[in-house]
């Protein structure tokens, strides 16, 4: 998915429960420090000459060794090349987080950033929007020195069900929460995620061509039991992906379910509303679907202000 969509997909008013949903994950902690790259190409130079200008400044602030704690460099239109200039950058030895979303990295840098001997404190990572595909995304997974990584976003960058597999089976052993959102992983990628060793809470599938298939599958997913927010806006769930869902044992720890947008009908809605295993929800999102009063006045009596329809 182009960046171009992917934003357009993103200011879609059932599809912006993202950044709520991260907000119920718990609260950002301290930054000891927050750099931003500001390029400023002149207006009359060429786009490849201000982007090659950018990076050289990049390059040379980095070069003075400044250790930082927090870096965000989103939608500068960097290029493949910025991988390999952060990838050099001795002084990001003590990054924690790291936002190169938007760049156009491609596999090529993302490769170069998994490459790097210095990302090793790294806890935050945002790679969203680099069309980095199965290949960029292997790379990443493997990363051994991001075994402390904790939040990865890889949302909207082409990724498939062979992409999603290394993720499930990859280096990130640390990953508790994972956003791979707008890629075409579908119910094969499901699949290997349920089978994963990675110890999630927050879950973000916006946009995946998930059936109800999929929906089963993470239903019965016991690798998946500690999830505290699962986000599906944009799916195809429909209603029986949203019973599955309902009487999920595995799924008994979510505090936030995003089904928006999902074909989910009256005969879903009931089941969400008489769940008897979804005790600890207290977000439910449900914009976008064709609900009736029956099964409106239900949910609304099970989750109160915690439904959003």
């Amino acid at each position: 998915m182009t960046r171009l969509n992917r934003r357009a997909w993103q200011r879609a008013g059932g599809f912006l429960l993202a950044g709520a949903c991260a907000g119920a994950c718990g609260g950002s902690r301290p930054r000891a420090s927050n750099a931003e790259i500001e390029p400023a190409p002149s207006a009359t130079t060429p786009v490849k000459s201000e982007t090659s200008s950018s990076l050289s400044a990049l390059r040379e602030k980095l070069a003075t060794g400044e250790a930082l704690d927090e870096l965000n460099l989103a939608a500068k239109g960097f290029g493949p090349q910025l991988g390999s200039v952060l990838g050099e950058a001795a002084c990001l030895s003590s990054l924690s987080s790291l936002n190169v979303s938007d760049n156009d990295l491609g596999a090529e840098g993302a490769r170069s950033l998994a490459r790097s001997p210095h990302l090793k404190a790294l806890r935050e990572l945002d790679l969203g929007g680099n069309d980095i595909g199965d290949e960029g995304a292997e790379a990443v997974a493997e990363v051994a020195l991001w075994a402390g990584l904790e939040t990865l976003n890889v949302s909207g960058n082409s990724i498939t069900s062979r992409g999603s597999a290394a993720f499930a089976r990859g280096a990130l052993s640390g990953l508790t929460s994972l956003d791979l959102s707008m890629n075409n992983i579908g119910d094969d990628g499901i699949s290997a995620l349920a089978n994963s060793q990675l110890q999630l809470r927050s879950l973000y599938l916006l946009g995946c061509e998930i059936a109800p298939a999929g929906a089963k599958m993470l239903a019965q997913a016991k690798r998946l039991n500690g999830l505290t927010v699962l986000a599906l806006s944009g799916n195809n769930l429909g209603d029986d992906g949203a019973r599955a869902l309902a009487r999920s044992s595995t799924l008994q720890n979510l505090q936030t379910l995003d089904l928006c947008a999902n074909g989910i009908g009256e005969s879903g809605a009931l089941a969400l509303a008489q769940s008897s295993q979804l005790k600890k929800l207290k977000v439910l999102e449900l914009f976008g679907n064709e609900i009736g009063s029956r099964g409106t006045a239900a949910l609304r009596k099970r989750f109160g202000s915690g439904l959003h329809l």
